[in-house]
């Protein structure tokens, strides 16, 4: 059942918080070994499993097989309940145990419990570490971030939020047997704490700030939002001398404006605010077409698909990655009004468009880009195919590219983070502030 099932839950984890892990080689393909992790959701057992070739037996609270669905898809993935009432801890132990001796993967939440601010708690429960000692099996620590802010204690519902799992060195338990018991378990998870934090501090505080941004107030309209607007409007006037065909350009104006005096600061209006000048392009783009008497685009909603098919990975990915995205469409866009003004080709912008986002993707190193560029080539390829383009479709192509180097040489942007950072201090990162207080009746 496990098999029938990963497969389309990794796609839809992938889809819907961007999942992705690294270091899933680290656990051995037969033999024991336990798997230690931080505890920041219900999604964690399903988190760490997807990507590891074998299952993995977690420790879950027996509460949660009684949740629909999600009950029989931790089952599937290997998860065994345990009863966490006071008393019951030998049982599970034992449980954990017999498993590890058997050759199984075992794998146990250190904190005991889902964390309740995002980080590690102060005390570790000893399970796993004293399950290495006694069994001589390598204890694999992993990390988790963003799966706190998708799902933390207090909520009843997920929601999207980019998700990473990593997993480190194993620890050989074997220089710490050859101490005392006591002082064998307290360094195991020192070591195993160390290892854990050295990624998850960094990532629960991009959350903090991820989620602050989504609170803050909305910004003042950009240039990259104002001026491709109003050279569009002022265009189209320049022709027609008609105020009712700016009228869009104009309401585009005004929702800024509404976004940054009215609208309250949710996490939605600053996705669609930031996705707005780019389907602003794309639909009063292809009116200005028309107006200066070029031919229409065809396959609109193919384009219009394409576009939305590459946006959708820079929704959680750093500011700067996504904001040279979203300026490089727009630049694109914006220059190739020009280009089929000088170079009458109306399939141009199925040229433009798409090489702009797959050389974006590729120098970036977006989330996906091994599969976007290929992707976003190929329909390039089978659009100058489909309509016949031949060479005329390289001023289009150019315009992609100028579009990139633009984005280059305005600096918007880095790659996404690819190595594990240095090691950091809860300290450093202003993690032991206490938590802002709540107001009344505030979950």
């Amino acid at each position: 059942m496990r098999q029938a099932i990963l497969p389309p839950v990794e796609a839809l984890f992938r889809v819907l918080f961007e999942y992705d892990c690294v270091g899933e080689e680290r656990v051995p393909l037969q033999g024991p070994a336990i798997v230690a992790a931080n505890h920041p959701s219900y999604l964690d057992p399903i988190l760490l499993s997807l990507q590891v070739r074998r299952p993995i037996r977690f420790m879950a609270w027996d509460a949660l097989f009684r949740v629909p669905l999600l009950g029989a898809v931790i089952r599937a993935f290997g998860a065994f309940p345990v009863d966490t009432r006071r008393g019951q801890g030998a049982k599970a132990y034992a449980e954990a145990r017999a498993l590890v001796e058997a050759g199984e993967v075992v794998g146990i939440f250190p904190e005991g419990r889902r964390s309740s601010v995002g980080w590690m708690e102060p005390r570790l429960r000893e399970g796993a570490a004293r399950l290495a000692y006694e069994t001589g099996a390598p204890l694999i620590p992993a990390t988790i971030t963003g799966a706190f802010r998708a799902w933390p204690h207090f909520q009843r519902l997920p929601e999207p939020a980019r998700i990473r799992v990593r997993y480190h060195e194993p620890i050989d338990p074997a220089p710490f047997r050859a101490l005392g018991e006591e002082e064998a378990i307290e360094g195991l998870l020192a070591e195993l704490r160390r290892r854990v934090e050295r990624t998850l501090l960094p990532g629960v505080k991009a959350d903090r700030k991820t989620s602050a941004l989504y609170a803050s107030p909305a910004p003042w309209p950009r240039w990259h939002e104002t001026l491709p607007a109003f050279g569009l409007l002022l265009l189209v006037f320049w022709k027609t001398r008609s105020w009712t065909l700016v009228a869009p350009a104009y309401a585009y104006i005004a929702c800024l404006l509404a976004d940054t005096l009215f609208l309250p600061a949710r996490r939605l209006t600053k996705w669609i605010r930031n996705a707005s000048p780019v389907y602003f392009i794309l639909f009063y783009g292809s009116f200005v077409l028309e107006t200066l008497g070029l031919a229409a685009v065809p396959a609109k909603g193919a384009l219009l698909a394409l576009v939305s098919g590459a946006f959708f990975p820079y929704f959680y990915s750093l500011g700067g990655v996504r904001d040279g995205f979203i300026k490089g469409l727009v630049a694109a866009g914006c220059l190739e009004v020009g280009a089929l003004r000088l170079f009458p080709l109306d399939a141009g912008p199925h040229v433009a468009l798409p090489v702009f986002a797959a050389v974006y993707a590729w120098e970036r190193r977006s989330v996906y880009w091994r599969y976007a560029t290929p992707i976003l080539l190929a329909y390039v390829v089978g659009m100058v195919r489909f309509f016949d383009l031949g060479l005329a479709a390289l001023p289009h192509a150019v315009v992609g590219l100028l579009a990139w180097l633009l984005v280059g040489f305005a600096g918007g942007g880095g790659r996404e983070p690819a190595e594990e950072p240095a090691a950091v201090t809860m300290a450093g990162l202003g993690l032991l502030d206490p938590p802002p207080a709540k107001e009344p009746g505030e979950r």
